[in-house]
C-alpha cells in the first residue's frame, strides 16, 4: 500500500487556546476537563486465548499510546509516564506512536532518552504526528529512536521464539502520513504461530480483511482516537477516525480477530478530556483450553 499520496500535513504547534489552558492548573478537580487529561489509569488486563501459545503463556506487555509531549505534556510528565510503565516490569513495552504534537515534537521526545524499559524489548510505531513534515526529520527520528534503545516497528515485525513457537511483534508505517506496506508485513508474520499487530491507527484494520489469506494476526493495539478525548455518552464532538466511532474505545471483535483500542496518554490540540479517562495497560497473554 503507497501513502506516500497521504503524506501531506506540515508541522503544526499547539495554538493560542491549548497553551493558555496549558498554563491553568490541572489538579483541581473544579476545572474537571483539565483535571481529567491528569488523571491517568494503569488498566490491568488478562487477554486469554487458545490461540496464544503455550511457549508464550504468561507474557506481558505494555503498551500505551498517544503522549503528545510538547506544550501540553511536559518532561515532567513524561518522566512520571516513564516510570509508570517501567513499574510495571513488562516482558515487552509497545510504544504506540504519536511521541510529539508533530514529527518536531517526536524527534525531541526520544532525545529526551526516557528510558524505557522492558524484560525482552521496547518496540515502537509510528503515528500520523510523527510523520508530519519536514521530511528530514523521519531519518533524525529514527536516529533518535534507536540512541533512545527503541526498536523501531515500521513495515516489519520482531519475532521471539520460544521452545520452537514464533511470536511476531508487527506494524506499519502510519496509515494517514506514512507508506504502509501490509503485503510485507504480512509476509513476514505468517510464519509465526501468534502475532500481535500494533499500528498507530486502527483504520488500517479494515484493508487486513482484504488480504490473500486474511488477516496475518491474533490480537491488534492500536491507539489515535484518544477515546474521543471529549466523549459523552459513547459519542465524541470530533472524531480522529475515518470510521467514526467504529474503533472509539475498548475491545472489538470482527473477522476472526481481537481488537484493543486504548484512550492513550496525552491529548491533542487543548489539554482537556471528557469520558475518555487517560490510560496506559499492563496486557498478560494466557493460553485458554
Amino acid at each position: 500500500m503507497d501513502g506516500e499520496k497521504n503524506r501531506k500535513k506540515k508541522s503544526k504547534r499547539v495554538g493560542f487556546l491549548g497553551r493558555l489552558l496549558s498554563r491553568l492548573p490541572s489538579n483541581q478537580p473544579l476545572l474537571y476537563p483539565l483535571y481529567l487529561a491528569a488523571q491517568l489509569d494503569t488498566v490491568m488486563e488478562e487477554y486469554a486465548s487458545p490461540r496464544v501459545p503455550q511457549a508464550f503463556d504468561g507474557l506481558t506487555i505494555a503498551f500505551l499510546s498517544d503522549i503528545h509531549y510538547g506544550a501540553l505534556f511536559k518532561e515532567d510528565r513524561v518522566r512520571s509516564l516513564v516510570q509508570r510503565v517501567n513499574d510495571l516490569q513488562a516482558d515487552v513495552v509497545l510504544l504506540g506512536g504519536d511521541y510529539g504534537e508533530n514529527s518536531d515534537g517526536a524527534v525531541a521526545f526520544f532525545q529526551l532518552n526516557p528510558g524505557f524499559q522492558a524484560k525482552i524489548a521496547v518496540l515502537a510505531a509510528l503515528g500520523n504526528h510523527d510523520r508530519t513534515l519536514p521530511d528530514e526529520n523521519y531519518g533524525k527520528l529514527r536516529k533518535a529512536m534507536f540512541e533512545a534503545g527503541v526498536i523501531r516497528v515500521s513495515n516489519g515485525a520482531y519475532m521471539l521464539e520460544r521452545d520452537g513457537q514464533k511470536l511476531a511483534f508487527a506494524s506499519t508505517d502510519d496509515y494517514f502520513n506514512g507508506q504502509p506496506d501490509l503485503e510485507r508485513v504480512a509476509k513476514l508474520c505468517r510464519p509465526a504461530d501468534f502475532t500481535v499487530f500494533f499500528p498507530h491507527n486502527p483504520d488500517i484494520l479494515p484493508l487486513t480483511y482484504q488480504l490473500p489469506g486474511g488477516p496475518f494476526y491474533q490480537l491488534a493495539l492500536c491507539g489515535h482516537t484518544h477515546g474521543g478525548q471529549v466523549a459523552l455518552f459513547g459519542r465524541s464532538i470530533k472524531y480522529s477516525s475515518q470510521t467514526g466511532r467504529r474503533y472509539l474505545s475498548g475491545w472489538f471483535h470482527e473477522n476472526g480477530v481481537d481488537i484493543r483500542v486504548s484512550n492513550g496518554v496525552g491529548t491533542s490540540g487543548i489539554p482537556v478530556r471528557l469520558g475518555a479517562r487517560p490510560q496506559i495497560h499492563l496486557i498478560t497473554l494466557k493460553k485458554a483450553q
